[in-house]
């Protein structure tokens, strides 16, 4: 049975489990956006909205940031 808190994010991990559920997020949902597809959905978005965005973007890519150097001390 898939996690509670993946199929909270996910609920196709109630009906796929293990390889076939990461074959089906590989395929419906690749790692590596499209910059055309990100750029298409930021043009409809209002200047409010893109600011938003664009300081969640600087949030995530900083805890990637920690993530990466707590990585890097346990090495």
């Amino acid at each position: 049975m898939a996690n509670f808190f993946t199929a909270a994010i996910d609920p196709m991990a109630l009906i796929l489990h293990g390889k076939a559920y990461l074959i089906w997020v590989e395929k419906n949902h690749p790692h590596v956006p499209k910059v055309a597809e990100i750029r298409e959905v930021l043009g409809s978005l209002s200047d409010e909205e893109r600011r938003n965005v664009q300081a969640q973007a600087k949030v995530l890519a900083e805890f990637s940031k920690n993530v990466q150097e707590a990585l890097g001390a346990r090495a």
